[in-house]
């Protein structure tokens, strides 16, 4: 071949070299611009730096779930890079916190930081709810029950998840205007499961809050979450370990996948309602987090942490969760050693993620109202307590809609940012109840003394909500037992920032009275029957204490029941006046460990208003509480008396009962005056950090007290002490008693009560 030929052959053969390799990295770009539309990602900088590019699955776990922190900062410390997260439940908001930007250390400090009890709740804290809803938790349970075209609608979970939402809106919020998980600092999906077909659902798109919160719906404990007409449950039912979903998501060339679901409990240990819910779930989520597992190949890596004993509810655990995870991975460093890259390409990687800025607070220019319940928007803007032109606080924000919430009107209430005509604004969305605006609700209390005496009650309460833009209120009470109360009463705000307010009501009762002062006849017992009709008017002071005035006219009867024969059986006519001031800041009605409650009530029956005799009374109630550590005292005082006139038995103020010198029941002491002063002492007996705990607590109190007909027979000698023992437990549904009291003179009683206290 002569020179000439060949050097054209080589030519030739050159510009066939340059055009198999433009030609590969032409097919290069067809085939993964489509498929990953972020070209600036990290998927493009992997196939550029010719390393293989990694996958990441998190499985769900609840708590355990705490563990993948530390398995992220071995993959840090050893230069793996990660090019896209699939993550199911607690795998599903780690990793989209960190595919949001947070890093290894904002995400420790945060999950130790993070008041789970209170992220598991609903609603805010109970000091930052309205006094009317505070009332009424004196009467009723927590239970409701919505009826609904005549039909009883049950809510579709224990809690709604307002708490967990908020905070997770709060955690993600430098991603909040990113809409589209591939943007994100590196693609993500969350892994869900429809509750109608049981079909697994990958969310790539959308709220990144609310995404995470679908992964996490604990079947039976959080209520489902509703995205594009579908009912969301936690992703672990249908796919805990989402390997697939990874796949689909970069064509990964190796996968790291962490279970940390928990395996199946011996039956001795299922010994909570919780336990019981958690183990109904890994039935289902061991099986498919195998099926995954077995899909994946030799270059893949497995990383199973050894948890002892820690269990999917100790979110009290984060900082033993972490630690366990890091030493998993550390475990498993021979196999991720292959993954591992130089410096140089690890800080190429590095430069190729999108910024995201953590500590960027928008200025809100704009503030919209997405409300579909009958209440005005201006009253939710009412609560709302943000202007247009100031810069976004977080955490203000979230106790504004967590006051919003706790108005008892919504199943859910929360924000959205979005980005508009170069502006940005805050969507404020609340959502009608699922039961409905129509709610039952219930309430329970028994007694007995060893005498053979009992006492029981069972209440019902109907209340209608949301009957005008202002969100007024019917509600009926009806009480039956040993004593009968029926009670109807219609709330209506005069504003939209629902400060004042007007509330007509009627109410019959029924009750038993025992006379065992000698100037009302020795042993002489009455059936207490009475009705009244009211108008109360009053102003609310924020959330913590309220003022209010009240015209009254009742009319009734006091037939004689048992011992001597007495001229005070006889009917009465009564009609007067009331003035009344309240407070309450106390963090627990069942169980307070701080804040204060306190009651004065004036009332003044007037000839001219249709009473038979005038009179008038002062009554005084206090209660506070202390805390330190586990431990917690309560003291409480009680003063009622005449101030002028004279008291018809009707009127005579009533002691007896639990905690109200407890070897009574209630009603067996009466008088014109009556004094209770004492000391309640609770010792929680399980873990106040830990979520998802029903709270025991056991506790005594010390009491002293009385009831006297005049001024004069009130001495120290006829004081007399009381005190009870008791067990509590905090439930779902109230506060349940079981507890034993003892007065002076031999009174003893035993307590069963499901209901409030203080």
């Amino acid at each position: 071949m002569s020179p000439y030929k060949t050097k054209v052959s080589r030519y030739f053969m050159s510009i066939s070299v340059w055009l198999h390799f433009l030609l590969r990295w032409v097919l290069v770009f067809i085939l993964v611009v489509p498929i990953f539309p972020n070209t600036s990602s990290t998927l493009a900088v992997a196939v550029a730096a010719n390393r293989p590019r990694i996958g990441l699955v998190l499985g769900g776990g609840g708590a355990r779930g705490i563990a993948h922190i530390g398995v992220l900062k071995t993959l840090e410390e050893m230069q793996i890079p990660i090019d896209c997260i699939a993550g199911t439940s607690m795998g599903s908001i780690i990793g989209g916190l960190y595919a949001a930007g947070m890093s290894i250390e904002q995400l420790s400090e945060t999950v130790q930081r993070i008041d789970w009890p209170q992220a598991f709740l609903e609603g805010p804290p109970r000091p930052d709810l309205p006094m009317r809803l505070k009332e009424e938790q004196r009467i009723l349970l927590n239970a409701e029950v919505g009826i609904r075209q005549g039909q009883a609608q049950l809510p579709k979970g224990l809690r709604e998840g307002q708490n967990l939402l908020l905070l997770l809106e709060q955690l993600s919020l430098p991603a909040a205007s990113i809409h589209n998980f591939d943007q994100l600092r590196i693609p993500y999906r969350a892994v869900a499961t429809d509750l109608a077909t049981g079909e697994a659902v990958v969310l790539g798109s959308g709220e990144l809050a609310k995404a995470m919160r679908a992964s996490m719906s604990i079947p039976s404990a959080l209520v489902p979450v509703e995205l594009d007409g579908r009912l969301l449950v936690d992703g672990g039912v249908a796919n805990n370990l989402p390997v697939d979903v990874v796949r689909q998501l970069c064509h990964p060339d190796a996968i790291i996948a962490v279970n940390v679901g928990a395996p199946l409990a011996d039956a001795k240990t299922l010994n909570s309602f919780m336990l019981v819910i958690e183990q109904l779930t890994n039935i289902l989520t061991v099986r498919n987090t195998e099926e995954q597992a077995k899909s994946l190949g030799r270059k893949d890596v497995l990383i199973v942490p050894d948890f002892g004993n820690l269990t999917s509810l100790d979110f009290n655990r984060a900082a033993d969760a972490i630690a366990i995870g890091y030493a998993a991975a550390q475990a498993k460093k021979s196999l991720l050693a292959r993954l591992s890259i130089t410096d140089d390409t690890y800080r190429q990687y590095q430069s190729s993620l999108p910024i995201i800025a953590q500590n960027e607070r928008p200025i809100i220019d704009f503030i919209r109202i997405d409300n579909n319940t009958r209440l005005d928007n201006q009253v939710i803007e009412g609560q709302l307590r943000i202007k247009p032109g100031e810069r976004l606080d977080p955490e203000k924000l979230n106790r504004n809609l967590n006051t919003i919430y706790g108005m008892g009107e919504f199943q859910r209430v929360n924000y959205t940012l979005v980005r508009e005509n170069e502006q940005t604004g805050l969507i404020v969305e609340t959502q009608a109840k699922d039961i409905g605006t129509d709610i039952l609700q219930f309430g329970f209390s028994m007694g007995a003394n060893l005498k053979g005496d009992s006492e029981f009650g069972i209440g019902v309460a109907y209340t209608m909500t949301e009957l005008n833009s202002l969100g007024a209120q019917w509600r009926n009470v009806l009480q039956v037992g040993g004593n009968i109360a029926l009670m109807s009463d219609f709330y209506q705000p005069l504003s939209t920032s629902h400060d004042y307010y007007i509330n007509p009501y009627l109410k019959y009762e029924q009750y038993n009275l025992d006379l065992f002062n000698p100037s009302y006849d020795l042993n002489t017992g009455f059936r207490i029957y009475r009705s009244e009709i009211g108008l109360e008017i009053g102003k609310n002071f924020a959330n913590w204490g309220r003022l209010s005035a009240g015209l009254f006219y009742g009319v009734g009867r006091n037939d004689f029941r048992l011992g001597k024969p007495t001229a005070y059986a006889s009917s009465f006519n009564n009609g007067g006046y009331s003035l009344r001031w309240q407070t309450d800041t106390l963090d627990s009605l069942n169980f307070p460990t701080s804040g204060t409650y306190t009651n004065i009530l004036y009332r003044d029956s007037v000839s001219g208003l249709g009473a038979d005799r005038e009179a008038s009374t002062l009554s005084i109630s206090f209660v506070h509480a202390l805390t330190w550590g586990k431990d917690s005292l309560v003291p409480r005082l009680r003063l009622a008396g005449k101030l002028s006139g004279e008291l018809g038995v009707q009127d005579l103020f009533l002691q007896g009962g639990f905690l109200n010198l407890s070897g009574y029941q209630v009603g067996q002491l009466s008088g014109q005056y009556a004094a209770l002063a004492e000391v309640i002492y609770l010792h929680r007996l399980t873990d106040a950090s830990a979520a998802f705990t029903i709270p025991v607590f056991a506790g005594g109190s010390l009491e002293l007290g009385g009831a006297w007909n005049d001024q004069q027979d009130f001495t120290v000698n006829s004081l007399i002490p009381a005190g009870s023992l008791f067990l509590g437990l905090d439930t779902p549904l109230g506060p349940f008693y079981m507890g034993a009291g003892y007065a002076e003179g031999g009174n003893a009683s035993l307590y069963l009560s499901l209901g409030k206290l203080f």
